[in-house]
């Protein structure tokens, strides 16, 4: 679904979380969250949960209901508690991805009263089940290997907030890898981030919603060919190569 011309800058948020998450509200549901996305005037966003992909059927649907570009995504939290964005070329490739970070989940279970639902949202937008583990736990993978597996499965490797908190790269390992590792990153707004991490390197910048009214409205651009999940892929792989 091409929603711009050739060319323009669209208006997107990378990084927000659904219902899916233990952290996320009740209220994030799919298609909640992209009609939050539609009224604030985004053109594109991803849906990012921890350590898993499974809502992303239904957040795609919304997408080409509300006419709302969904990119296929996942945060993964590795070994040293670094968080990690994965995004995918298409949902076949988010859902093997999904599936396969799960499973170097540790075998604890969420407890809801304590950490939130974990719901999977089907049809109408109703809960059809629930995810056993806790998803905000990390990993056994190592950075490197959450790199690996992110690639695998044709995805583009994106730090979160490295700027912010115990779980971007800069609080978790103490510094920033330098240049050519991670050519694209996250910056969270509003936030310091020392100069060297982000020199030569491409930024994004979005909200990492938990709640419908943490979304941040069009803020931040992004120049692609189209508005679709191969234009964006395409001009992220554009920077990564250059």
């Amino acid at each position: 679904m091409q929603c711009l011309p050739a060319d323009m800058d669209i208006s997107y948020d990378f990084h927000i979380h659904s219902c899916l998450s233990p952290c996320g509200d009740d209220e994030m549901t799919p298609w909640n969250l992209v009609g939050m996305a539609k009224v604030m005037g985004l053109d594109a966003i991803a849906l990012t949960d921890h350590n898993t992909t499974l809502n992303l059927p239904e957040a795609m649907k919304a997408g080409e209901a509300y006419g709302v570009t969904v990119l296929p995504g996942m945060e993964v939290s590795s070994k040293e508690d670094v968080h990690i964005l994965g995004y995918f070329p298409s949902l076949e490739a988010a859902l093997a991805a999904g599936e396969e970070v799960y499973a170097h989940l540790p075998d604890i279970k969420n407890h809801a009263e304590l950490f939130g639902n974990q719901y999977i949202i089907g049809e109408d937008d109703q809960v059809t089940g629930t995810l056993d583990k806790l998803l905000i736990n990390a990993t056994d993978l190592s950075v490197d290997e959450v790199s690996a597996l992110i690639r695998k499965h044709g995805g583009i490797v994106v730090p979160a907030h490295i700027n912010r908190g115990s779980n971007g790269m800069i609080g978790a390992l103490g510094l920033m890898p330098f240049l050519p590792e991670f050519p694209i990153v996250e910056v969270y707004p509003g936030v310091d981030c020392p100069a060297y991490a982000t020199k030569g390197r491409f930024q994004l910048h979005s909200s990492d919603a938990h709640r419908l009214d943490a979304m941040h409205g069009p803020e931040f651009m992004l120049s692609v060919e189209e508005c679709s999940v191969a234009g964006i892929f395409q001009q992220l792989m554009q920077v990564i190569q250059s």
